[in-house]
C-alpha cells in the first residue's frame, strides 16, 4: 500500500471505532490445513501441514499455534458448523465442559462438544439429535487436539427467493406503521384517476388499497362511491358489480401474486392493469408516480 492508501485506511479505521465497533485489523497470519475433519462420523485428518493462510487481528491470535480447519458433515448443525467453513483450531488447548473440541479418537478425528455427566464420564456430544454422543473411556486412543476458538463461515450466497421474501415481509411491516390518512388516500385516488382507461381498470387500484390495508377486501360498494366523489367527471366511473368480475383467479390475490397466465386478462391488458397496481402503490408509499 502507499501513503495514499494508508492514510485513507486509517481514516476508515478510526471512523468505524467511532461508530462503536471495536475494528481491528487482520496482520496475524494463521495457518490453513485443507484437509478437513467431519462434523459427523469420526475421519481421518490426514496430513496436518499449512497449505496457505488467513490472517486475523494480533489480539485474539492466542498464545498456542493455531490452524484453520474446513469441516464437513452436520453432526455440529446446532453450533452453526456448516460444510465448507473453516473452524479455528487453537492447538494444545483441551478446552472444559461445554468447549467444541478437536479430538483424535484411535487415529480419526472428529469435532463435537466436550462434558463430563453426572457420574463423571466424559463424552464428545454431537449437536445434532440423529448422531450418538461418544462416551470416551481407557481403552480409546484419545487424546484432545486443540479447542475451538472461532469459525471462518462460507461465502455461499443467499437466494434471490429468501431475500425477497425477507424485503416483502419488511415491506409489509413498514406499510402497516405507516397509516395513511382517509384525506392522504383520496390524494392517491385523484393522481391515478387519469391513467385509468377503462372502468374496470379501478379494480387495479383498490386491489392494491387493499394490499396497503387502507380498503376492505371485497367492500367494492364503498370505493366506488369514493371514486364518483372524488372524481364527478371522470369518465369511467367504477360499478361494483363489473369490478367483482375481475376478482376471480390470481386477481383475486396480492398484485405481488398476480400472474398472467392465470388472470381475467392476458397480453397487454394485463400489463395495463398491473402498471396501474404498481404506479398505485408508488402513490401510497409516497413515492410519487
Amino acid at each position: 500500500m502507499n501513503n495514499k492508501e494508508i492514510e485513507d485506511f486509517e481514516a476508515t479505521l478510526a471512523l468505524i471505532r467511532a461508530s462503536g465497533v471495536n475494528a481491528m485489523v487482520c496482520n496475524t497470519p494463521v495457518g490453513v490445513s485443507l484437509s478437513s475433519v467431519k462434523c459427523g462420523i469420526p475421519s481421518d485428518l490426514g496430513d496436518e501441514s499449512i497449505d496457505d493462510y488467513l490472517l486475523i487481528p494480533k489480539a485474539l491470535a492466542g498464545h498456542h499455534p493455531e490452524m484453520f480447519v474446513p469441516v464437513s458433515g452436520d453432526s455440529m448443525i446446532e453450533a452453526n458448523y456448516e460444510d465448507g467453513d473453516l473452524l479455528r483450531i487453537r492447538f494444545g488447548d483441551v478446552g472444559g465442559d461445554g468447549d467444541d473440541v478437536l479430538a483424535m479418537i484411535d487415529g480419526t478425528c472428529t469435532v463435537k462438544t466436550l462434558f463430563t455427566d453426572e457420574y463423571g464420564q466424559k463424552w464428545l456430544v454431537p449437536r445434532n439429535s440423529k448422531y450418538d454422543a461418544i462416551l470416551l473411556n481407557e481403552q480409546m486412543d484419545f487424546r484432545i487436539i486443540g479447542r475451538v476458538v472461532g469459525v471462518e463461515k462460507s461465502s455461499a450466497k443467499a437466494s434471490s427467493r429468501e431475500l425477497l421474501q425477507s424485503i416483502r415481509r419488511t415491506r409489509n411491516k413498514m406499510n402497516a406503521v405507516k397509516k395513511l390518512s382517509a384525506e392522504a388516500v383520496d390524494q392517491c385516488i385523484i393522481k391515478i384517476g387519469p391513467q385509468v382507461k377503462h372502468a374496470r381498470q379501478w379494480y387495479a387500484v383498490q386491489r392494491k388499497m387493499v394490499d396497503h390495508k387502507v380498503a376492505e377486501e371485497g367492500d367494492l360498494v364503498s370505493f366506488c362511491a369514493r371514486v364518483a366523489r372524488l372524481l364527478p367527471q371522470h369518465e369511467h366511473q367504477p360499478v361494483a358489480k363489473e369490478l367483482s368480475r375481475m376478482a376471480v383467479q390470481s386477481f383475486s390475490k396480492p398484485v405481488s401474486m398476480w400472474d398472467i397466465n392465470n388472470a381475467p386478462v392476458r397480453g397487454v391488458r394485463f400489463f395495463d392493469y398491473l402498471q396501474i397496481a404498481l404506479n398505485m402503490d408508488r402513490l401510497l408509499s409516497g413515492e410519487g408516480v
